[in-house]
């Protein structure tokens, strides 16, 4: 008999969340999304596009409005993508210094 591998119910249900102040905004982790992140990527100007894929719309729009500063901006879109990607911060980062760096 074969070996059987399990994909576990915990990846397949509920979605991570960023908090933002004392509010909680869910994140589209779905394999569609990450695709057509990963693709924006490669373009530049892409932070924007980035957090509505990850946030929607509406909850987009409220972000935008904070105006928070830049340095927190950043930090939001390496946090969403780690959501999105399951990836740790660390990853994140040494990716963003890795792109960074090559440019």
């Amino acid at each position: 008999m074969g070996k059987l591998y399990t994909l576990d119910n915990k990846l397949l249900v509920g979605s991570p969340e960023v908090r933002i102040g004392d509010k909680m905004y869910p994140v589209d982790d779905r394999t569609s999304t990450v695709k057509k992140m990963t693709a924006l990527k490669e373009k530049d100007n892409s932070d924007e596009e980035i957090l509505k894929l990850a946030f929607g719309n509406a909850a987009y729009s409220e972000i935008k409005a904070m105006d928070m500063p830049f340095k927190a901006h950043l930090e939001l879109i390496k946090l969403a993508v780690a959501a999105m990607t399951g990836e740790d911060e660390e990853e994140i980062d040494a990716r963003f210094q890795e792109e960074t760096e090559s440019k």
